[in-house]
């Protein structure tokens, strides 16, 4: 037994470090994360300050003359079925909020028949918000997204949550955090 002790406390030793290492790592990561994190929302801000679109409608919207508190960008697309799936929600959530609380834009990225494919849905789900045919997909690019649906929800043009996938607009959950913020 003695002679094996050196090597017990070796393994032992050995052991707590690489504990410790995957522990520090572990926590790193997160920090990494939060960086990253903080650097896109960054980046989205300063992309909202100097947004400027024109909607299905022909209108144009220079976002940073919005009043409305919380502006919310939808990314989507006629073939993305989650992003169908979440427009009944933001039909309902906008029946709550008129566009002097909440503004939503919704950024199409159809690449054939744009604007007929968009009247199309805009009919079929009723929606009550503008829609804007990011043609070439220049809008997607500057804001970096890779899949769809996305929600960049803005208060006060800062960022305060990007939902990557389908969203319930219409939670309780979604209420509260919007009546939350449209106090302040």
């Amino acid at each position: 037994m003695k002679k094996y002790f050196p090597i017990y406390i070796a393994l032992a030793f050995l052991t707590i470090l690489g504990v410790g290492q995957g522990m520090f790592n572990l926590f790193d990561l997160k920090a990494d994360a939060t960086k990253t994190e903080k650097k896109i929302h960054t980046h989205y801000e300063s992309l909202y300050s100097s947004l400027e679109v024109t909607t299905t409608k022909n209108k144009k919207i220079k976002f940073k003359e919005i009043k409305a508190p919380i502006v919310i960008l939808n990314f989507w697309a006629t073939w993305c079925k989650p992003c169908l799936i979440e427009f009944p929600s933001i039909v309902k959530m906008k029946e709550k909020y008129d566009d002097s609380k909440v503004q939503v834009f919704g950024i199409n990225q159809d690449d054939e028949d744009q604007l007929k494919n968009i009247k199309k849905i805009e009919k079929k789900y009723k929606l009550n918000f503008p829609n804007v045919a990011d043609v070439n997909g220049f809008i997607l690019e500057q804001y970096m997204v890779s899949a769809i649906p996305v929600s960049i929800i803005y208060h006060k043009g800062k960022v305060i949550q990007v939902s990557n996938g389908a969203k319930d607009f219409s939670s309780e959950e979604v209420y509260e955090k919007f009546d939350k913020l449209l106090k302040n």
